[in-house]
């Protein structure tokens, strides 16, 4: 494990302090909330509600192939058991999204039939 210095803000210190040991962890779950391609589907699907989408459009929605790609890949390594605590919390969160999804498609479907 490397040692890195930095310099951060008093208030911070404190909260830094708190976690100790744990830090690591907070780090890895902070940067993966910052992966792209998880980033990229909150995008994706933020764009097709904000156009003011027909029931149709909502019910044909797909994520875009990098994403599903992604998506794939996180599954493939939390079935094989060898997945980060980074790629746990953003598969969490693209299922946490897909879930909301599907509850919008399944509105989506019940208005066109």
């Amino acid at each position: 494990m490397a040692t890195v210095t930095l310099d951060i803000p008093d208030y911070l210190a404190s909260a830094v302090a708190e976690i100790g040991d744990k830090l690591p962890l907070v780090l890895e779950m902070g940067f993966s909330r910052l992966a792209p391609v998880s980033t990229k589907a909150y995008m994706e699907a933020l764009s097709l509600l904000t156009q003011y989408p027909t029931p149709e459009m909502i019910a044909e929605f797909r994520f875009s192939d990098e994403v599903e790609a992604r998506i794939n890949a996180l599954l493939e390594k939390n079935e094989s058991r060898e997945i980060s605590k980074a790629e746990e919390v953003e598969l969490d969160r693209l299922c946490q999204l897909e879930e909301q999804l599907q509850l919008v498609k399944a509105r989506a479907f019940m208005d066109i039939n």
